[in-house]
Order: C-alpha cells, then sequence, then structure tokens
C-alpha cells in the first residue's frame, strides 16, 4: 500500500506572486502555470531564467525547489528550499515542503527542526501542528532502532531479535530490485530506507487500515510480528512495497494508484487468475478512473475489488511483449495523464477493464 502525497499539487495551486519587474513576474507566473500543467521540465527553465535575475527572490527559489522535487531530485529541491528560507523564513510554503521532502527522504530529525522553526510565523498552522506531532512520535519510536545497510538499502530494526530478519530484508530488497528495474527498465539510484515494525509500532506510526500489510511513504514500513527471515509474506511485503518505493522514484508525483498497486501485486507474486475469479464471483466493480487516489480509505471488502481490477489491469499491458514501461512512466513523470499517455501504445481504458467490466 502506499501513502498519497500531493502537497506539491497543492504548492502549486497556491502559488505566490511576485512584487517584481514585469520580465521576472512572467516568468514566475508561468513557472507556476507549467508546474501546475504537469509541464515540468518547462518550469524548471523558465524558474532558472527568472533566477538569474534575482538570484536571491525566495518565491522563485520556492518554485524551483518544489520543481526539483517533481522531477525526482530531491536533494537540489531541499538546496533551494533551505536558501528561500533563509531568505524570508516566514514562507510557510517552502516550510513545509522542506520539511516533507526531509521526511520522506529519511531525514527526520531535520523535518522536526524545519517545522519548530516554520510554528515561531504560523504558530496557528493546523498542518504543521499536527505533522510535527506525528513526526515527533516516529521520531522517539526509532530512537532505540539499530540499522543495517546494504548497497542503496537502509533497513531499521529494533532490537537483536529483529536483526536476522533485516539482513534477510536487504537480500530480498536487492534481488528484487534488479528483477523489477529489468521490466520497468529503469534502476532509480535514490536510498531506499526500509523499517520493521511490530504491529502496535506500526498502526500508531502509519495509522494504517486493518487490512494493511505494508505502507510506503517515502519509507518502506513493514509489520513483523512473528515473521521469520525465510517467511513467504514477508518476502512478498517488501516486494510489494519496493516497487512502489522505485514507481515514487520514477514518478515523482505518483502514478494512478491502480497503476502502483497492479505492479506491486505482480512483482510480489499475487496470483491475477484468482484475482480474475473473485471478480466474476463478486459481480462489482470499480472504473479505473476512480482508482487514482488510493485506497487507504476503502473498506476491507472495496479494497480487495480495488486490489484485484489493479492486478487484472496491469496483467493487460503485462501480456503485451516489449509493453514500453520506462516510455509509459516517463511520460507520467512529465505531467501526462494516464489517459492520454496509454493510447501511444495501442490501449484504452476500456480494453484494460474488459476482463472484468460489465
Amino acid at each position: 500500500m502506499r501513502a498519497s502525497c500531493t502537497f506539491i499539487a497543492c504548492v502549486a495551486a497556491g502559488f505566490v506572486t511576485l512584487h517584481a519587474q514585469s520580465g521576472v513576474l512572467e516568468l514566475n507566473d508561468a513557472g507556476w502555470k507549467a508546474l501546475r500543467g504537469g509541464n515540468n521540465e518547462k518550469a524548471a527553465r523558465l524558474f532558472a531564467e527568472a533566477l538569474t535575475m534575482r538570484p536571491n527572490d525566495p518565491v522563485l527559489l520556492l518554485g524551483a525547489g518544489a520543481t526539483a522535487q517533481v522531477l525526482g531530485k530531491p536533494r537540489d529541491a531541499m538546496a533551494r528550499l533551505t536558501r528561500a528560507l533563509e531568505i524570508d523564513p516566514r514562507l510557510t510554503m517552502a516550510s513545509k515542503l522542506l520539511g516533507q521532502i526531509a521526511y520522506s527522504e529519511g531525514q527526520v530529525d531535520v523535518a522536526i527542526k524545519v517545522y519548530e522553526k516554520a510554528l515561531k510565523y504560523a504558530p496557528s498552522d493546523a498542518e504543521i501542528v499536527s505533522e510535527l506531532e506525528e513526526w515527533r512520535r516516529d521520531a522517539d519510536v526509532h530512537r532505540s532502532f539499530e540499522e543495517t545497510r546494504y548497497d542503496r538499502f537502509r533497513v531499521m530494526f529494533e532490537g537483536r531479535a529483529e536483526q536476522s530478519l533485516a539482513m534477510q530484508a536487504t537480500q530480498v530488497l536487492d534481488s528484487a530490485f534488479w528483477r523489477i528495474g529489468r521490466t520497468l527498465g529503469e534502476y532509480p539510484t535514490e536510498p531506499i530506507v526500509t523499517v520493521l515494525y511490530t504491529e502496535k509500532q506500526f498502526r500508531d506510526i502509519t495509522r494504517a487500515p486493518e487490512w494493511s500489510g505494508g505502507q510506503y511513504d517515502g519509507r518502506i514500513r513493514i509489520p513483523v510480528a512473528g515473521a521469520s527471515p525465510r517467511s513467504e509474506l514477508f518476502e512478498r511485503v517488501l516486494t510489494h512495497e519496493l516497487t512502489h518505493a522505485i514507481l515514487a522514484n520514477i514518478v515523482p508525483g505518483g502514478p494512478p494508484a491502480w497503476l502502483d498497486e497492479g505492479l506491486a501485486q505482480h512483482f510480489e507474486g499475487a496470483d491475477p487468475h484468482a484475482a480474475q475469479r473473485r471478480l466474476k464471483a463478486g459481480g462489482r466493480w470499480i472504473p479505473l478512473k476512480q482508482l487514482t487516489r488510493g485506497f487507504g480509505s476503502m473498506s476491507a471488502a472495496q479494497a480487495q475489488v480495488a486490489y484485484d481490477e489493479s492486478l487484472v489491469a496491469v496483467g493487460v499491458m503485462l501480456d503485451r511483449p516489449g509493453f514500453g514501461w520506462v516510455r509509459l512512466l516517463h511520460r507520467l513523470a512529465d505531467g501526462e495523464s494516464f489517459e492520454d499517455a496509454i493510447v501511444n501504445f495501442g490501449f484504452s481504458y476500456a480494453d484494460l477493464e474488459a476482463p472484468f467490466a460489465r
């Protein structure tokens, strides 16, 4: 299961205008317009050009930082946003975005400090207050955790009892990473953090629904109570959440939830024939266009239908030899809608829904 993240869209929707000469003002407005429309490369060029005229303008730095994050460059984004806040610490949008990026990159202490400073200037901002409370709770839980590292993977765990599980996790993640990359045509380079929790820690930290066996929200989070290093379920959940992490690195804004979950199930080894049988027996289906935002608010029964449809629809594309996954994902990363992108591969939503639609 992947947690939804739409803050970049909110920043773009509520961008700050400049008080500047017309040329810079026009570049700023055009940059935010391009970012809202998903034309991210154009937005990057516009903000870069504006910054050559006003290199220390915090609003332009905010725009450049937001664009860098959408383009999958979190370090560049953090540098831009940090500079914006050095110039204008009251720029709450920059604080929120910097805090969220830092948190998603595993820099929880940095995220907390950013939000603590932001509260000095926006003490009544409910979103900052709420997220800061969650991050502090997160940090408190992790203080006693140890860590094992292998290549691009960091696995956090608590106590010697979980050490063998953490070592197995790095092996599963490494093997699955290369297998997933071969299909999708890309191997992201950003570090991937996995945290192994007790059941209570997992529910307290993630607030995930009871039916969820794991979550990806910038970190892979998995409850491991009773799991053994050779547990098939443990390996499947790790692979499922790793798929979300890889897709998030390729498509920073995230692919449609059904595509995300369908691919995650495919790589974990879920059975599409069983999914299709359940859909046929249940007699219910949900249009894929209604499954773009995540399944976290659904009941267990609704989520089962959504997951089954996702797996079957992705299978339609996987059944075509040589399907261009990397081209599709890059179109989505550039802001193109799935509906517009998929026609270039000879498919429509109706084709993908054909195995279960009534």
